[in-house]
């Protein structure tokens, strides 16, 4: 396969960022139980947060084989960092560039994309593991707000804070 030359700059950019940023920290980072807010603030900055978004709800619309290059190179220096990737830009982003309101996306794609939030996935519950189809969590409107009630055993990225 012959990969464009935007996508091999684009892993290029993510095979130094990730060596020079990520790698050498993530050892640390796993010890102490950090999140690597400093490092995806700058992946932000750098386009790998948006990478399927847009440019018009800030993305940098690479393009799957680009991400994909992008993720392996991020990967091959820390796999929590790339899962933090993955997640963030697969089903963080994704579903809202594809199924939210223009006001959602204003709202949060465009933070997301450029790395302001990080996006969270709550799938696994404690009596179904991470079978989509037997959860129990449900989202039900209230008035002018959504009621949330339901267990979650894992959420990944659960703890960022804005």
């Amino acid at each position: 396969m012959q990969f464009t030359e935007e996508q091999l700059l684009i892993q290029d950019m993510a095979r130094s960022f990730a060596q020079e940023q990520i790698k050498p920290n993530a050892a640390e980072w796993d010890q102490q139980g950090t999140f690597p807010k400093d490092a995806l603030s700058q992946m932000g900055q750098l386009g790998f947060l948006g990478m399927l978004i847009s440019d018009q709800w800030g993305g940098s619309d690479t393009g799957n084989l680009a991400y994909v290059l992008a993720l392996e190179e991020v990967a091959a220096a820390d796999g929590a960092t790339s899962t933090i990737m993955s997640v963030h830009n697969s089903v963080g982003c994704v579903p809202i560039a594809k199924f939210g309101t223009d006001e959602q996306k204003e709202k949060y794609l465009k933070p997301l994309a450029q790395g302001e939030m990080i996006g969270a996935f709550a799938l696994t519950e404690p009596h179904t593991g991470s079978d989509a189809a037997a959860i129990k969590t449900r989202a039900v409107k209230d008035g002018d707000h959504w009621v949330i009630n339901g267990a979650k055993q894992f959420i990944l990225q659960g703890i960022m804070q804005g």
